[in-house]
């Protein structure tokens, strides 16, 4: 299955674990760089920038508003994680990261669609 831009998700993994290394991380402690203040402080300037441009915070990909739920900064590419450009995320909500990451909302398990590994 490939994105908008070509990439294949474990294409996307690839460079995800890449830049992780960059940085000193490994894949399994992505969220420790979720954590970190240069990712907080990128985070907040990704809403300030959706708030300036569309009067709110919402879902990119559904109707779904920062009332409603909870929204997520997503990346579309790792390619400059840890160097982020606006262009680089995704304001989406926690149903549409969990289906664009295959995940199950109940029980947060990995549902991998028909294909997957094709």
């Amino acid at each position: 299955m490939t994105d908008a831009g070509g990439s294949t998700s474990w294409q996307k993994r690839l460079l995800r674990r890449k830049r992780l290394h960059v940085l000193g991380l490994t894949i399994e402690e992505y969220d420790k760089y979720l954590a970190t203040p240069h990712w907080q402080e990128f985070r907040k300037r990704v809403f300030a920038q959706q708030r300036e441009r569309l009067g709110r915070n919402c879902c990119e990909r559904c109707p779904k508003s920062a009332e409603e739920t909870k929204l997520h900064v997503h990346h579309l590419t790792y390619e400059r994680l840890g160097n982020e450009n606006l262009e680089d995320v995704q304001i989406i909500c926690g149903e549409c990261h969990d289906k664009e990451h295959g995940r199950d909302a109940a029980n947060r398990s990995r549902h991998y669609r028909p294909g997957y590994f094709d």
